[in-house]
């Protein structure tokens, strides 16, 4: 860890947040990682003794602690009340990024993993019908993991990207790249669908509620750059 040698509290926080891939890590530990095969899938990019070096750096910096995972091998890492205390500066930070440099994303920028467990997490269970919900997503411009099956029951939410030979309510057809586009807010869901990059088939009581069910980033309602110039 770099140390600037300067008294300002914000160097000292510095010291340990910008290093490369902490706040990602950080991130990714907000959104439900505890184990190193979670960083590792969710970060694909960051090699294992980089993430191994960031966690041990966060650890002695008592932003997380490691726990042995009990009756298994292996550990599980989680934030203490000072990892947890940055979720609204993380917030602002993203906030701030749409209002003043960010402009969009590229494929090769989207991890249909993390993508598809973030639209897991943002379902909106409770105004879903009662029972349990099939929902089917296909991006046919990918050769893996092409095909997603998201089933809500008794209040939980199941993730699968294995055929799991049952019923769907809910089909989903997009391009990895136009469906997260919707899911941050970049595009508007209702004209993604009425152009048909996005297509949704289903009964009629899923399709008329949609925009209350399937929960959007908690960035897509936020201010976004404004060009100038």
């Amino acid at each position: 860890m770099y140390n600037y040698r300067d008294f300002c509290p914000i160097a000292k926080a510095t010291q340990v947040l910008c290093e490369r891939w902490t706040i990602l890590i950080i991130r990714e530990m907000m959104d439900g990682c505890t184990r190193f095969s979670e960083f590792q899938r969710y970060l694909p990019r960051i090699s294992p003794s980089l993430l191994k070096d960031r966690l041990r750096m966060l650890e002695d910096s008592g932003l997380v602690i490691r726990r042995k995972i009990q009756g298994q091998r292996g550990q599980e890492y989680h934030l203490t009340a000072a990892g947890r205390e940055l979720e609204p500066i993380l917030m602002e930070l993203g906030a701030w990024s749409l209002r003043w440099i960010y402009d969009g994303m590229s494929e090769e920028e989207i991890n249909v993993d993390a993508l598809m467990r973030d639209v897991a997490n943002r379902i909106v269970i409770d105004r879903l019908p009662r029972g349990r919900t099939v929902l089917h997503f296909h991006f046919p411009d990918l050769d893996r993991s092409a095909q997603w099956y998201l089933v809500v029951e008794d209040d939980r939410v199941e993730l699968c990207d294995e055929n799991l030979m049952i019923d769907v309510d809910v089909y989903f057809t997009a391009n990895l790249k136009t469906m997260a586009e919707v899911w941050l807010g970049n595009r508007n869901l209702k004209a993604a669908m009425d152009s048909g990059d996005l297509k949704v088939v289903g009964p009629r009581h899923y399709l008329k509620t949609l925009g209350s069910w399937l929960g959007l980033s908690v960035f897509a309602g936020m201010p976004r750059r404004v060009q100038t110039g």
